[in-house]
């Protein structure tokens, strides 16, 4: 097995634990110690058009694949390249996309970024509010035939909470020998005081929170866990793996749907109506539109920006789109070169303009310039700190530079060379960096061998993109949380005041006295620059009008979406 974390960058999408989105039914079980069953409310304005299907008629997938909507395979032009399906090993965007179909999680996120229970069918909190008592639903199976017990559980979620950032935190908030396997179907996790943000850090959905067989689950988090044993719970399958080239996978028909609540997103009743999905890795941007077209592929997930225009025009094509991504370059703040230097950080940071690298990625009407680390448009949007945005002032990043005691060493920019919302970055940025006096390596390289070499220290930046929803408040950052080996302070100082007030934030139950510590947190994240910000920008996802019930709140899900031919 591989032996170092491969986490994702981009898109990559962190993970995501909304302390204001925080689920009603958590916040009613921590002040009044009252048992807690499942929601079943829904957003009016998320409504999903899935009817679910009451326990008489429905007891597996099997039992109910019949009717005009099951059947077909559905073919998606994948975004990158596919190297693991561990989300303990990598947070890769096409890791989490895919394993959203394979692998299910105690809670998850509705189509309004609601944390709702998947797996579990009820949970309880003490008089005390420190202890949360879990019990799993009836009738869920692994796609090896053996049941998913507490014993399963218990050691997923450890192996998890290793390297995401909420459940860094919430692994830190447990009382010694804190978790309990009570039987099969129970289990208790136990808090040193009250936390508001417990279910929601367990609904995050980056790195998504996978529940194994406790022998996988064993596996140490930073080893991949390898091919074989990528075995999950949820209501497809993985059924063929040609690397390089495709994944497909199957409905499992021994999958049991919940069927108290409507399917919305990753929530609710989970309906695998289509037969198989096969992710394809095609190289080329034009391969991929002339094969939507043609109907040789039925999604293009992740176009280039530029074919915005001609994929709305086309008449049997919708495109979904989703509008909280930012542009980024990540620095390796440890690294053996010359990004271990904070004031060399800081210049390229004030060099950058940032108007014009957006203007290289595709029109404007697809993105905005924003300095708010928790995206503008949320309730979480700041502005401190925004004369370090867009500073586009490179003689000052010159004198910063001369100053810093730079002797000339190799600077080594990362950018891969097959990915149409990332590699015109580099076009940009390169000459940027050499106009300011580094000497700049680019070698050519596709987004898997960028990825396989993230775990080396001799690289200096990555260009990347990341997500709202992977990173929507400080204690789902990973930037904040440490939790991710690159992009974050390092040995900065400023890294303990910052954990501290992430940690404030956490229990702050006073909203303007958190927008506050945003303001202190975002401030020390400008003057570190482990991640230089740039636009915020909408990616664009065109299908085919043959995939119905299909929509991209977050990132491509296809349960419960059908295909009308």
């Amino acid at each position: 097995m591989l032996s170092r974390l491969t986490l994702l960058v981009v898109l990559i999408c962190a993970l995501s634990l909304s302390i204001v989105a925080c689920s009603e039914d958590e916040e009613a079980a921590t002040s009044d110690a009252v048992t807690t069953t499942e929601s079943t409310e829904v957003s009016e304005s998320t409504a999903d058009t899935t009817e679910p299907v009451s326990d008489s008629t429905l007891k597996t997938l099997g039992d109910m694949k019949s009717g005009e909507k099951f059947g077909g395979t559905l073919k998606v032009a994948a975004q990158a390249s596919l190297e693991t399906l561990d989300t303990s090993f990598s947070g890769a965007y096409v890791v989490t996309t895919i394993s959203a179909h394979v692998w299910e999680r105690l809670f998850e996120r509705d189509a309004g970024f609601n944390a709702k229970p998947q797996m579990v069918s009820g949970w309880e909190v003490d008089d005390a509010g420190t202890t949360y008592t879990f019990t799993l639903r009836d009738g869920m199976t692994f796609h090896d035939g053996s049941s998913v017990t507490s014993g399963d559980v218990i050691p997923s979620l450890k192996r998890m909470w290793e390297t995401t950032a909420a459940g860094d935190m919430l692994k830190g908030q447990m009382v010694e020998d804190g978790w309990k396997e009570i039987d099969d179907h129970t289990f208790s996790l136990t808090f040193k005081q009250p936390m508001g943000v417990v279910i929601s850090g367990m609904a995050a959905p980056w790195p998504l929170s996978n529940i194994w067989p406790e022998s996988v689950a064993n596996t140490p988090a930073q080893e991949d866990y390898g091919e074989e044993n990528a075995i999950g719970s949820g209501p497809y399958k993985v059924s063929e793996w040609v690397r390089g080239d495709k994944l497909v996978v199957e409905r499992f028909d021994a999958y049991v749907p919940r069927t108290d609540e409507a399917g919305s997103y990753l929530a609710g009743s989970k309906i695998a109506y289509i037969d198989t999905i096969e992710w394809l890795e095609i190289p080329s941007e034009e391969s991929k539109k002339a094969a939507l077209q043609t109907g040789e592929i039925d999604v293009w997930d992740g176009a280039g920006l530029d074919f915005f225009t001609e994929m709305v025009d086309d008449p049997n094509i919708d495109v979904a789109k989703y509008d909280k991504h930012f542009w980024t370059y990540d620095f390796y703040v440890s690294s053996t070169g010359p990004a271990s230097n904070k004031m060399i950080r800081q210049a390229l940071q004030a060099a950058t303009d940032i108007e014009a690298l957006a203007a290289s990625m595709g029109p404007s009407d697809l993105w905005s310039l924003c300095p708010s680390r928790y995206r503008c448009g949320t309730p979480l949007a700041s502005t401190v700190g925004e004369e370090y945005y867009n500073e586009k002032d490179v003689e000052k990043a010159k004198k910063m530079i001369a100053d810093s005691g730079y002797a000339g060493e190799t600077f080594l920019l990362m950018n891969p060379n097959d990915y149409a919302t990332i590699t015109p970055m580099g076009q940009v940025l390169k000459p940027l960096f050499e106009e300011v006096g580094l000497t700049v390596e680019m070698p050519s390289m596709d987004w898997a061998t960028l990825l396989s070499r993230l775990p080396d220290p001799d690289w200096d930046a990555i260009t990347d993109w990341w997500v709202q929803w992977a990173s929507p408040d400080p204690v789902a950052d990973p930037m904040l949380s440490g939790t991710l080996y690159f992009g974050n302070f390092g040995d900065d100082p400023e890294v303990e005041r910052t954990k501290a007030l992430r940690l404030q934030y956490a229990f702050e139950p006073d909203a303007s006295k958190q927008m506050e510590l945003i303001g202190e947190m975002q401030l020390a994240l400008y003057d570190s620059a482990p991640q230089v910000m740039l636009a915020q920008w909408a990616s664009i996802y065109p299908y085919s009008k043959v995939v119905k019930d299909f929509d991209v709140p977050v990132f491509p899900v296809y349960i419960n979406a059908w295909l009308d031919r």
